[in-house]
């Protein structure tokens, strides 16, 4: 006679076996992470617990100089942080993401370390010469490499390139051209003397080439 075994698996209080278990509560102490089965008194008793070092509770993340912080406030301490806070992100500037160098700190402009030297893009044959220099970077030296940029994105759209938007990425190809047919062609290249070249189809109208130094 073929016979029919069934294994029944129950689940009994972690804490006095007194019982089974009808749920279970995870959570974390330091390092570790922990997993319990309980039965309804044994989990009404570690959520009043928990409940102490939980409720009104409130997270802040912040950082200072080069270390980042993580506090757990109570209200009070919450709003007495936040009016800290305000206080002084209201009187201070924002920095943009390329403001800041690859460890999160901010890129030096002169006004703490030292000033920082500016420097001037040079087309190159055969170089990424409108690639950004090693950070940090002064302000002054962001905004003329902006401007090598934009003047070879202008005249890309006019000769050639004429789905390229405002923004994106300029094929290398367009610089490598506009080196070929602009810059080579002066006499003394310089971004100076490229600012008074006419641009091509505005002579009648006066316009010039956007001025770049």
């Amino acid at each position: 006679m073929a016979q029919k075994i069934e294994t029944i698996v129950s689940y009994v209080d972690d804490v006095d076996s007194s019982c089974e278990a009808t749920t279970a509560r995870t959570f974390e102490v330091g390092a570790r992470s922990y997993v319990i089965d309980l039965g309804d008194e044994n989990a009404a008793r570690i959520d009043r617990d928990f409940a102490e070092w939980t409720t009104g509770w409130r997270k802040r993340t912040f950082a200072y100089g080069r270390k980042t912080y993580t506090r757990w406030l109570r209200p009070d301490e919450v709003e007495r942080f936040d009016t800290v806070m305000a206080f002084w992100t209201k009187a201070a500037r924002r920095l943009k993401e390329d403001e800041t160098s690859q460890d999160g700190q901010p890129v030096a402009d002169g006004r703490s370390g030292g000033p920082l030297p500016v420097i001037t893009p040079v087309p190159a044959q055969g170089q990424q010469w409108w690639m950004d220099p090693p950070r940090p970077l002064s302000r002054e030296t962001t905004r003329r490499f902006s401007e090598a940029r934009r003047a070879v994105r202008e005249w890309a759209r006019d000769n050639g390139w004429d789905d390229l938007g405002t923004r994106g990425v300029v094929p290398r190809s367009a610089y490598e051209r506009w080196f070929n047919e602009v810059w080579s062609t002066m006499a003394d290249p310089s971004w100076e003397n490229l600012a008074h070249l006419p641009v091509p189809g505005t002579a009648k109208t006066g316009k010039s080439r956007r001025r770049t130094k």
